[in-house]
């Protein structure tokens, strides 16, 4: 594929990207991976600014200070960019403390389900509570299947299937969203961590009576 031929950050082809690879200054070299996290952590910026409309491909090259090629290099589009950052802040937040690991009873893993959701950084936290609330952007469809399938892996369900149904989906998704609402009070100093804790105790027993 020539570079004229690469989508735009609304999904449509640019006249063209060849010029594009021209930055002012001289920019730092990376490994591909280091460059990609780079791009990540980037987006994460923006989406804590501008929320998912102001992700471009464009915006993103200038928030990196890179060339919109090179950010198509590791991204096709602005649907893939999201999915990339879910599943990057996935695999950085699927380890958590020992003392946070799920004992006991059912009521005791959601507690230390919820107590892990409080150690991720609020800015995070929004942009996963964007991509599980915003079905209506089709960009969004594939970091929230990321998510769901995350969900169920993680047998975080009671139902026994191998894989999930429409209405498993939407439960998850309406306790990813209350959880996660539930989380950002905490950091907005409306309910205190132990409050917030019981609260999600009872939405999980509520839903999945």
């Amino acid at each position: 594929m020539t570079p004229d031929h690469r989508a735009s950050s609304d999904g449509r082809a640019p006249a063209s990207v060849a010029d594009d690879r021209r930055v002012p200054g001289k920019r730092q070299y990376l490994r591909f991976d280091d460059r990609r996290r780079q791009l990540l952590d980037a987006a994460g910026r923006l989406f804590d600014r501008t929320g998912f409309g102001g992700i471009t491909m464009v915006a993103l090259s200038t928030e990196a200070g890179v060339s919109r090629q090179l950010v198509y290099d590791h991204f096709a589009d602005v649907g893939g960019l999201v999915t990339s950052f879910v599943e990057d802040r996935l695999a950085r937040y699927s380890a958590r403390p020992e003392h946070l690991e799920p004992t006991g009873s059912a009521e005791a893993t959601v507690a230390a389900n919820f107590r892990h959701l409080l150690t991720i950084p609020p800015s995070d936290r929004r942009i996963i509570h964007l991509v599980v609330a915003d079905v209506r952007a089709p960009e969004l469809d594939g970091a929230r299947q990321l998510l769901l399938d995350h969900e169920w892996r993680q047998g975080r369900h009671p139902a026994r299937r191998s894989r999930p149904s429409g209405g498993d989906m939407a439960l998850m998704l309406t306790t990813m969203s209350s959880l996660l609402s539930l989380a950002d009070a905490v950091s907005n100093r409306l309910l205190r961590a132990d409050e917030a804790e019981v609260l999600a105790l009872r939405v999980v027993n509520a839903l999945h009576a």
